[in-house]
């Protein structure tokens, strides 16, 4: 399809607190290299030795023919059944040769993807602001107004602790004064969303959702496990709020899934499938009518591919950001030109391909090693995980 071939891929895995990042690097016999990026939760080196592992399959081929590749590594490599770690490696190869196909043609990625249907910025929502708040509603409150000074009109939460299952009473109602005091502090032009972290039972999950109604959220996120979709749609049949999915099985959206009713997908862009998955899901949820947000507690390469992609996908909502609360201080020097995430949205690089490069000396002082030590830490049915330390 091209005079292109990769030649090498390489991965970087960098010292996240929360959980380490894992960039991909494929490069091409041209010396064009493409980025993707392949972060999985307690799991790093794992998928380091996955990639590793798996780029003998693409070295020799033209990363032009992303279809099939695609074809190959989910049916031949995955058995048609791959877990996580496999989604990972595909979807972060897929974005790496979408990204050297738009920088063969010295074009944004968004306009092999169709071009821009929302213009040059994207609402955004932030996440990982509360930190800190030791579940106290008063301190949810003072970091929502910071948020909202900073200029974001959204902003997400978890309110519900540790909670697994069910809740005691005193315990919802403790969260409901979560939630109350954020949504009392930004009063009641800012969207508030609900994140349950796949905490409940379907009949605590309706029981919360009744309890939501109050304070008007933009939606209620995962509130049951995903992996079981009468569950879910037990909820959405019954709930009066909105239903977010972020975690769809691994290739996207399904009939399963659609038929639960739920209102707005949230597939992981780098567990999903990458540039051809993303696109996949927007396009059966837009025939559905369902609306398209990308989930996003990754690193900045994840952020640059999911704005491509969102802002060429007519039934984009809203993309979700940690940059600006929940990154180490460091993390805009791994790129040579950072992102931009102001005033709650994010500029659509217009640079060749994804429009960013690697600092290679940034990754190299952040490298994560077996050595490393406070990272990784993140668990959320651990007391206190919300206060989850950013510090370098």
């Amino acid at each position: 399809m091209s005079d292109l071939e990769i030649q090498d891929v390489d991965v970087h895995l960098v010292e996240n607190p929360w959980k380490p990042w894992a960039f991909v690097e494929v490069h091409t016999d041209a010396g064009i290299t493409g980025i993707g990026e392949a972060t999985l939760p307690r799991n790093a080196f794992t998928i380091a030795a996955a990639i590793r592992e798996e780029a003998k399959y693409y070295i020799g081929k033209d990363p032009f023919d992303t279809e099939q590749l695609y074809l190959r590594m989910y049916r031949d490599r995955g058995g048609m059944m791959p877990h996580m770690v496999k989604m990972a490696v595909i979807s972060a190869m897929d974005t790496a040769c979408w990204d050297i196909k738009a920088k063969y043609f010295d074009s944004p990625l968004y306009e092999l993807l169709g071009g821009k249907v929302h213009g040059d910025e994207l609402p955004a929502y932030a996440n990982g602001w509360y930190t800190g708040t030791d579940g106290n509603p008063e301190a949810f409150a003072e970091a929502a107004e910071r948020v909202v000074a900073d200029g974001y009109e959204a902003l997400k939460f978890d309110p519900f602790g540790t909670a697994w299952q069910r809740m005691r009473r005193p315990d919802l109602d403790h969260s409901m004064d979560i939630v109350r005091a954020v949504r009392e502090a930004v009063g009641p032009d800012i969207e508030i969303m609900i994140e349950a972290h796949y905490r409940f039972t379907p009949g605590m999950a309706i029981e919360i959702a009744d309890r939501l109604r109050e304070f008007d959220p933009t939606w209620f996120e995962q509130p049951v496990p995903g992996d079981n979709h009468n569950a879910l749609r037990k909820v959405a049949e019954h709930s009066r709020v909105p239903i977010a999915v972020d975690r769809s099985p691994e290739r996207g959206v399904n009939s399963d899934l659609i038929e639960t009713g739920v209102d707005i997908v949230q597939p992981d862009l780098i567990y999903n499938g990458g540039v051809t998955g993303g696109k996949k899901i927007a396009a059966i949820a837009e025939e559905e009518y369902m609306s398209f947000a990308p989930h996003n507690a990754n690193g900045p390469v994840s952020t640059a591919v999911c704005a491509h992609v969102d802002v060429s996908t007519p039934n984009f909502l809203i993309q979700e950001v940690f940059e600006d609360y929940a990154h180490p201080d460091w993390a805009g020097r791994l790129l040579e030109d950072p992102l931009t995430i102001e005033n709650g949205t994010v500029e659509v690089p217009d640079g060749p391909g994804l429009g960013i490069e690697l600092d290679h000396d940034a990754l190299t002082a952040h490298e994560y090693t077996e050595g490393s030590e406070d990272v990784d830490i993140m668990n959320l049915f651990a007391e206190g995980w919300e206060n989850r330390s950013f510090d370098e």
